[in-house]
Order: C-alpha cells, then structure tokens, then sequence
C-alpha cells in the first residue's frame, strides 16, 4: 500500500523531473512513510516519463521490494499502490514458465505477470490495485485501476503530456494548473456526497473509472475496459444451504487472502453484522487474539461501544475503545480535506481517520465491512421503496391508509419513471433544493441537470429486465460503494494504514448477483407482507421483512443474538448538538464572512436558513456540514467561483 505518481510524455529536463518527483514523495509521504523513490526514463521522441513512488511496507519489507521497480531486465517499470493477495499462487505459476524472482513482493509478480500475459493478466488478480507500468521497448505506458474502484488514481493531460497519482494534488503539481472548481462536481457532492462520472471537484482532473486500463503510447491515449458489473437478469436456482456454503466458503476466502501480512493486522468493529463477521471469521483463522477497534463520541447515544464490547468478549478479541470532541473533529476535518483534495463525503469520515491514528501505533493493516450492504440488500428503507413505487403506479385503487402513510415518506403520488423514483429517494439535496441553494451562475452551468442524469441514464438503461428493487442495488453496487471505498482510503491513508475490504471481493459480487433478491431482502412471514400493504417502505423495513437475509441466516450462530438480529445502524455523530453549541459560532463565520468562498456558489438566505436550523433539523446540520466542507476546500486552494 503506497502512494503513487507520475508524468508521461513530458518536455521537462532531468533535474527538474528530480524536483517534482521530490515534490511529489513528500506530498504522499502520509500514505507511504517507509521509503520512497524515482525513476526518470528517456522517450525516443526526446520526451520523457517519471515515476515516483512512496512506501508502506505490507509485504516483503526489506529494501529490494523498493518502488519503482523493474523486471530482471531492465524493460518494464513499475510504480504501484495495492495488494495482489493471490500473487503467491501466481508466483509459483510464473515460476513454472520460466520466470525468476528478486523477492517475495507482490510487485514483481505483477511485472512478471504483465510480461508473461500482458493485460490478460490484470484478469488473473485478486486484489486491490492502482499502477503504472512502463515498457521501455514499446514505449508504451498502462494506468490500470482495480475492478471495483477500491483504490484511487486521478490523471490530466496538458500540451501532450499526462500526469497520474494517487491524489489530485500531485497531478496539479505536475502539469502546473491553476485549481478550478468543477461545477458539475458541487452539484453531484450535495445531491450524492461524491462525484459522479469519473470527474474529481478540480475542473480537468479525472478519476480513472473501475476496472479500467488506460493505453499511452505516441502520444494517444486509449480506455480499455477489462470488467464490469455482472448484470445478471436470469437468476439462478439455488438451494438455501447451498447459497450459505458458498457464502461461507467465498467469505472465508476472501477474509484469509486478506490477512496475508508481513505486518500486524486487525479489524474495524463497529458492533454491526459486517464487521462483527468478519472478525468472527478472522478469529477461526488466527489462533491468537484479533486486535479490534471502534470509535464513538462522548454524547449520549452516539457510541457502539455497547454492541462491539460484546463482539469483543464474544470473540476474545483484544479491543481498544477511542472517544472524540467536538474541537478534535474540527481539527481533524480540516487535515483530511487538505489530504483527500476534496470536501468530505460523509461526517463519520473524520473518526475513521482518528480510529485509524489510534490503530496505527499497533498495526499497519485492518479489516473493514464496507461492500456488505450493497452486495446482500442492506439499504432496506432505499431498496424496499420499489414496492412503494409499484403501489404508486398502480394508483387508483389504493387504499386510503396506503395513501395516508406513504404521504408520510413522499410529496406526490405521481411517480414519473423508475429513474425518477430512485433518484427522488437517492439524492440527499433534492433538485428543487438545489434550485434555491445555487446562485443563478451555478444553476445555468448545470442546464437543468440538477440529478445528473446524463450519468444515470446510461447505466439505468442497460438494467431492462431486472425488477426495480434489483436496479436500485445494482446501482449502489456500481455508484455508491465506489464513493464508501474512497472515503476508507482516504480514511486510513491519512494515517499511514492499509485498509481491506473483504466483502469487495469481486468472486463473491460475481456469484451473489446471480442469486434471487428474495435471498437478499425476505419478508418474515406470509403474515407479516399481508401487514404491510398499507405501509410505506421506512415502516415495513427490518420490521415486517429482513435485510441482508441470507448473510444474516449464515452467520447467525456464529455471533451473540443482539448482533445477529441488529437493525441497521447508521455510523452515528452529534452534528446537531455541535451546530447547536461548540460549532455554532465557527459555522457561521466560516459561512457568512465577506470573504467566504462560497458566497458566489451558496445563496446566500438558503444559508442563513440551514445555519438557524441546523441545531434541532437533522438534514439542515448535514446540509450545513457539507457546506463547511466545500468552504474550507476551497479555501486551502484559495479557490474562486468560474
């Protein structure tokens, strides 16, 4: 686990190469602290390629597994931020064909495996990847990003030149640009707290798309998309105990690849079903103590610490408990927008990084439950709401206390397209909100497109045939994870730790999508649907029917009931009661400044509205969250509206 950058096709001389490689390593220093490094390589053209590299020894810690590296010949580079946790399996059939190895990296698996197979080999990876990789024969340069987005790799072009890395910052250095802020991106980031469409908040910086190589050579560029997202429209058959064996053995697969380590590792335990199974898992693999860890505040009602305590003596796992205020948040929020180059997608993104800096003084890797919910139909109230919409469509027939409770959850009966349903439901800021929050410029540079569905559409087309539940968690499995796995990265980098997602393991998305969503999402009994009739979908989820059915029904022996049976919990944080008190004042003078930068992006009365109600209205406390964001982003780039 690294950080990475680079430049292609560069007209810069040596030296100042040196410099910008020197520039680069210490701006990702906190995501590899343990060594760093370069390589200038000449182009034929008189142009010239850099890569630069820093860090976190995982595997083979000694110095021959030092990036960029190179094959046993001098021809391919390498610069590289992921674990390939099969590589000791592909080793051993490299090996078989010839090959010789310098180490016990991962690394040179990957350039043996690139030489051997070229880009058919990326095929053959488990694992976790964002590179680079440069033939110096064919003078030909690949990006190559791993399947489901877990790792990061932005990139520009500028007068024929294309810089890469792992954060937006090292490609600004690179090419020299002036930060612009990308409007679409604003609009994405408080309809869906991150940006769509492979964009990034800086006008011109790209985010190289999931499963997805990008081809340089003479100058051209060319995307090659080597995986997608199973759509599977014809389910398969499957028996209950046959789904819980495969569960059971894809898991704890995937689990035992990712505690491969030549470094101490542990898990993320919130008290939640995920994370409570993984370390369940990890502790039938690993005779010793799994070191565990959870995080919550000090006010009352906002800690798990109840739930993971009993994991932890359930499991006799080594647990460590971490509190934080108030004036540590703050200061905490401030550093990680400064790392990420972006506002923050969600509030709880602050104590993952504080809980990672606390498990970094024991391990350097750990486990996290993210991709659960998106796999097995976690999402209840979002996912259930196809039923909502269907009764809706129907329309004329339906019963008055069906009426009375779904004007409970939605404006109007009128239902308009699927599309228009899910995105209704999916965006936090609606569009109408959007169309008062947004000064006039904003809202012109939009065009009406104030749900980005020049982004959806496409996607939501190739989904015809699948019922509207199973599009709804195709598109979370597509969009929404994507943003959860860069705000882990994010998370964890900042302090220096490697995190792992099992349940992101693209075996078990391939096989679970072909299983029926009655396996994901079941109602109780034929007692309990008859009940929900003539109820709205927040009120029949984890009530009337279980979420993650069959993650649930494997696991459950395997876990103390409380757990087992919890209902989903959101990561919770007292927003409201900090924008009631120690928050208050800082909200708005950061807001209401003469001098704030978004006094040109935020209208201002919608402002002074959310601020006055942020205190006791929880969409006005993340409204104004989001929008302290965005000013202290563009603040650390003194960045100004087009």
């Amino acid at each position: 686990m690294c950080g990475i950058a680079g430049i292609y096709n560069s007209r810069e001389n040596p030296e100042k190469l040196k410099s910008l490689a020197c520039s680069f390593t210490d701006m990702l220093k906190h995501r590899g602290p343990d060594g760093n490094g370069y390589k200038v390589l000449e182009q034929q053209n008189n142009r010239r390629t850099m890569f630069a590299h820093t860090r976190l020894s995982i595997i083979d810690l000694t110095d021959n597994a030092a990036q960029p590296m190179t094959d046993s010949i001098g021809r391919f580079f390498i610069t590289y931020n992921g674990e390939i946790y099969n590589h000791l399996e592909l080793r051993q059939e490299l090996e078989n064909m010839g090959s010789i190895f310098r180490t016990d990296s991962d690394t040179e698996v990957i350039i043996e495996s690139y030489r051997q197979w070229g880009l058919e080999g990326f095929k053959r990876f488990i694992g976790m990847w964002a590179l680079a990789i440069w033939d110096s024969v064919s003078e030909e340069l690949i990006l190559s990003r791993d399947r489901l987005g877990i790792k990061p790799l932005f990139f520009s072009e500028k007068d024929g030149a294309l810089a890469f890395g792992s954060e937006p910052k090292v490609v600004l250095e690179s090419l020299g640009m002036n930060p612009k802020l990308n409007v679409n991106a604003i609009s994405d980031y408080f309809g869906y707290r991150y940006v769509l469409g492979g964009d990034s908040f800086f006008e011109g910086i790209k985010s190289l798309e999931a499963g997805t190589h990008l081809v340089c050579k003479n100058g051209k560029i060319k995307k090659i998309t080597y995986w997608t997202l199973p759509i599977v429209k014809e389910k398969k058959e499957f028996s209950e105990m046959q789904l819980q064996e495969e569960l059971r053995s894809l898991l704890s697969s995937s689990i035992s690849y990712r505690m491969i380590s030549d470094v101490p590792f542990g898990s993320f335990l919130s008290g939640g079903l995920d994370s409570s199974i993984l370390v369940s898992e990890m502790s039938k693999i690993q005779e010793n103590p799994i070191k565990t860890f959870t995080i919550g505040f000090k006010e009352k009602g906002f800690n798990e610490f109840e739930y993971a305590k009993a994991v932890s003596k359930h499991l006799e796992t080594n647990h460590t408990e971490t509190e934080l205020d108030a004036d540590s948040y703050l200061e905490a929020m401030l550093k990680m927008i400064a790392i990420k180059d972006a506002p923050l997608a969600v509030p709880n993104e602050i104590a993952l990084h504080k809980m990672s800096l606390v498990l970094k003084r024991d391990i350097s890797v750990v486990l996290s439950g993210e991709g659960a919910d998106e796999l097995f139909g976690g999402y209840g109230r979002i996912f259930r709401s196809a039923y909502d919409y269907e009764r809706m469509a129907a329309g004329l027939s339906m019963h008055n206390v069906l009426k009375e409770n779904l004007a409970l959850k939605y404006e109007t009966f009128e239902t308009g397209s699927e599309l228009d349903h899910f995105l209704q439901q999916y965006s936090y800021v609606s569009d109408k909100e959007k169309q008062s929050l947004f000064n006039p410029f904003i809202l012109e540079s939009l065009k009406g497109d104030f749900n980005n569905r020049n982004f959806f559409e496409p996607l939501w087309q190739n989904l015809e045939g699948l019922s509207l539940s199973e599009k709804i968690i195709w598109i979370f499995q597509k969009v929404h994870l994507e943003g959860l796995l860069g705000r882990l990265d994010s998370s964890t980098m900042s302090a220096s730790v490697e995190g792992r997602v099992p349940f992101v393991d693209h075996r078990l998305i391939e096989f679970f999508n072909k299983v029926p969503i009655e396996f994901k999402m079941r109602w109780r009994s034929e007692a309990h649907r008859k009940d929900a009739e003539l109820l709205n979908s927040d009120q029949i989820s984890e009530v009337f029917d279980t979420t993650k059915y069959i993650l649930r029904e494997t696991y459950k022996k395997d876990l103390p009931e409380i757990i087992s049976a919890r209902k989903k919990v959101g990561f919770p944080v007292p927003l409201q009661k900090w924008l009631a008190g120690p928050l208050k004042g800082y909200a708005k003078d950061r807001l209401l400044d003469s001098n704030s930068k978004t006094s040109d992006v935020l209208n201002r009365e919608e402002v002074k509205v959310s601020l006055e109600n942020a205190g006791s209205n929880t969409r006005s406390g993340l409204k104004v969250w989001m929008m302290l964001n965005l000013e202290e982003w563009m603040n650390i780039y003194d960045i100004n509206s087009p």
